[in-house]
């Protein structure tokens, strides 16, 4: 009885002590862990003390890339006589391929050289990493888009500097920033077309229920019709007007694009369309457009700038296995003023062994009709999106 009775009065003893000491500790804060948000799709989280989900992801790319005649820069030369060129120039204004910008023209008392690489082929690579911020609020989502892009490839001058590729903000149904035009039009699954294609700075007002969309846009032409662009136009006198109205379904879903802008010279157009079809293995894309403004429709390489024009292209996709997919595409182009035409041809090979990671290989063809011989460009590479 008595080594009971001092066994529990030694226990209550150190329970005493032990209080004693817990009560001298600081109370250490809660941890805020991050945490994953849902409710914006896959991929975000939230800033922690915040009620703002943010996302991060990327992209690195390695190409090697090809073209007739080189990758040098061509420009007016001396005075030699009349004589005709025909030169190519990279615009890359998919993001993705460096083909496009085909120019047919004649110089009365001038020649062109070529300049700098002069191979056929060069290494690229690429990096670029976005953000998107999202948060519900009593005005609808409120979101923030930046993306950065950083580019290796010495022959054009681009020495690894990084550049903004793209930011806006958006709140309820209005946007602001340097995104994608609404009057442009996919080209489909591998490229060939001459189609309008621009991020501009804008402002946008959008829409969207049970399928169907609309999209209005009040667009800062400069980086359309302005002199960082191979000709110089004429004064522009007000902001570009551009619209879409979509409507998407379970297996199909159409595009209707309008633009509208005032020159010098008087008004310019556009009007065009996509329709798109997705079955299990095979996806096909028609589109088309007409107007007056080349910028508007793409096909500014025909040189004829107020002029009426015309593009139409059609394009497949087959889904091989769940890893290979094959593309092509087709698109021509014309000017009703002069009858000239541009065709071309583009293939692609796309393999994606795990998720993230694509090794491919792409190419296309044209030719002017007021040409003989078809110019050609091309690259294969690897990338892994995150």
């Amino acid at each position: 009885m008595k080594l009971k009775t001092l066994l529990l009065g030694s226990a209550a003893a150190f329970v005493v002590a032990g209080g004693a000491q817990a009560a001298d500790l600081s109370i250490a804060e809660p941890v805020d862990y991050v945490r994953v948000c849902d409710a914006f799709g896959t991929g975000y989280w939230y800033i922690p003390g915040t009620d703002t989900c943010l996302k991060i992801g990327g992209k690195v790319q390695f190409d090697v890339k090809f073209r007739r005649d080189g990758w040098g820069d061509y420009y007016n030369g001396y005075t030699v006589g009349s004589s005709t060129g025909a030169f190519v120039t990279v615009t890359d204004t998919s993001g993705s391929i460096a083909l496009g910008s085909w120019y047919s023209f004649t110089n009365s008392g001038y020649t062109v050289f070529p300049s700098g690489h002069s191979s056929d082929w060069k290494f690229v690579t690429e990096a670029s990493v976005n953000f998107t911020a999202s948060s519900m609020t009593e005005y609808g989502l409120l979101k923030a888009y930046l993306n950065l892009k950083g580019v290796y490839d010495h022959w054009d001058g681009k020495g690894g500097e990084v550049s903004l590729d793209g930011a806006y903000l958006s709140l309820g149904h209005l946007t602001f920033g340097h995104t994608d035009s609404p009057s442009n039009l996919s080209n489909g699954y591998a490229d060939a077309a001459w189609r309008p294609d621009h991020t501009q700075n804008l402002i946008m007002l959008s829409w969207a229920a049970a399928g169907f969309g609309i999209q209005l846009g009040i667009e800062d032409p400069y980086k359309r019709w302005g002199t960082e662009l191979p000709v110089y136009y004429d004064a522009v006198h007000m902001p570009d007007i551009t619209g879409n109205i979509t409507v998407s379904q379970d297996h199909w879903n159409a595009k209707l694009v309008a633009a509208y802008g005032e020159m010098d010279f008087g008004s310019v157009y556009m009007i065009g369309g996509t329709v798109e079809a997705k079955m299990d293995m095979f996806s096909i894309l028609v589109g088309g457009a007409f107007g007056t403004g080349d910028r508007f429709l793409g096909t500014q390489d025909l040189w004829n700038n107020g002029a009426e024009q015309w593009s139409a292209w059609i394009s497949g996709k087959f889904q091989a296995t769940p890893t290979l997919s094959i593309a092509g595409s087709y698109a021509i182009s014309g000017v009703e003023y002069t009858s000239t035409t541009a065709t071309a041809g583009g293939a692609k090979l796309v393999w994606s062994p795990v998720p993230g990671f694509e090794a491919y290989a792409e190419g296309m063809a044209w030719k002017f009709s007021n040409e003989d011989e078809h110019d050609w460009s091309g690259k294969v590479g690897v990338a892994r999106s995150f």
